[in-house]
């Protein structure tokens, strides 16, 4: 990654469960708009992508005396069928915005994917400023096509393609990158009556279907229950949760309290509880996609349930891979040093992430004889604080 707003040059390896950990304003988010700006290019284009971010100048590092003109974010993992750790499936997208003999700053791009079949060359997909250039196993060599500035070779171009191996690979790929969910609970949203939807439903983004997702998700008993045992875990209060309809097509929550008579409706919950609904519906999708972002994890819950949080996002990291934002020791405290991701920013604006290796986390946890690893970081023993 590099000039990506305060993401100056990173390599950043990803596990099952990754935490990035670190004060306010060092970079956190940074890498999860990465992500969420890499499944708009493959849902939208470029273009939009660059748009919705506030444009290139909004993108691009600010830092420094000099005007950053190129922008490069790269990735690589497992995300279609023939990709596996030694040979992963790779892209790359640069973005370039250069200054005119007529003095107008012009936006281009250049994007590359490859991905490698077991003992067969690798299909490829490669786009310069006109030309989008494809080839794959067996395949005989195609005429480039012509292409905007604009387009994406992950998303405009692919019904051009003629049915073929490097075909498939791109369009798995999109499937999987598009999926990419940026997890950021809208608790004014999720407090609301649910349009019902079709089997298979997913959690939006914002959680604000979360009454028609608990609707479907309470046909699956056993993961019902053990959601259920999770709420009355970290909030006593709660007997019982109750989904059923508020009108021909919608759907309610509502919530059964000790001592209370009647039921309680989700509007009037606290930010809290509907907070704490949508993340443990989130580690109980039954369908979740590739890769899962989740903004400040402990914004809103009281310190006594980030224990039993960070044991469900573990349980749920062997479905779906995480990528989680927090600044709270409390729940640092209940991580390994290989899901923990120090971050930190330096005099010239440019973020360190991570700003200590996994190592030298593990030797300092050793050397402080055992202390938990959040009240360490809290200290500055990793290497910041609060």
């Amino acid at each position: 990654m590099e000039n990506f707003r305060t993401l100056t040059r990173i390599s950043l390896p990803l596990g099952p469960l990754n935490v990035l950990v670190g004060p306010n304003a060092v970079g956190k988010s940074n890498v999860l708009h990465m992500f969420d700006f890499l499944a708009t290019v493959s849902r939208d284009g470029v273009e939009r992508a660059v748009s919705d971010s506030g444009g290139f100048e909004e993108l691009a590092f600010r830092g420094g005396r000099r005007r950053r003109a190129t922008l490069r974010v790269s990735i690589e993992g497992i995300w279609t069928d023939h990709a596996s750790e030694s040979r992963p499936d790779q892209y790359s997208l640069t973005l370039l915005n250069r200054l005119t003999a007529d003095g107008e700053y012009v936006l281009s791009r250049r994007e590359f994917f490859e991905q490698h079949a077991e003992a067969e060359e690798p299909s490829t997909v490669q786009l310069t400023q006109e030309e989008l250039h494809f080839s794959g196993p067996g395949e005989r060599p195609a005429e480039p096509l012509r292409v905007d500035r604009y387009e994406t070779g992950l998303h405009s171009r692919l019904p051009s393609l003629p049915d073929c191996p490097s075909k498939k690979a791109v369009r798995d790929f999109v499937d999987s990158l598009s999926s990419v969910r940026t997890f950021d609970v809208d608790v004014r949203a999720a407090r609301r009556d649910s349009p019902i939807g079709f089997l298979g439903v997913r959690l939006d983004d914002d959680a604000a279907n979360l009454a028609d997702f608990l609707n479907e998700l309470q046909r699956d008993e056993d993961a019902w229950a053990s959601l259920l045992k999770d709420v009355r875990t970290i909030i006593p209060q709660i007997e019982d949760i109750v989904v059923r309809p508020s009108s021909v097509d919608r759907v309610k929550i509502s919530l059964k309290e000790r001592g209370l008579r009647g039921l309680t409706s989700l509007k009037d919950a606290s930010f809290g509880t509907v907070r704490l609904l949508s993340l443990l519906a989130l580690f109980h999708d039954p369908h979740p996609p590739a890769l899962t972002c989740i903004e400040e994890i402990d914004h809103g819950i009281h310190p006594h349930g980030l224990e039993l949080l960070a044991h469900r996002i573990r349980e749920a990291s062997d479905r779906t891979q995480f990528l989680v934002t927090t600044h709270s020791p409390v729940f640092v405290n209940q991580l390994t040093p290989e899901e923990i991701v120090i971050c930190e920013r330096s005099e010239d604006g440019s973020s360190r992430v991570p700003a200590i290796d996994t190592k030298t986390i593990h030797e300092i946890i050793e050397a402080s004889e055992g202390l938990p690893p959040g009240d360490l970081w809290f200290s500055g023993s990793l290497g910041g604080d609060l």
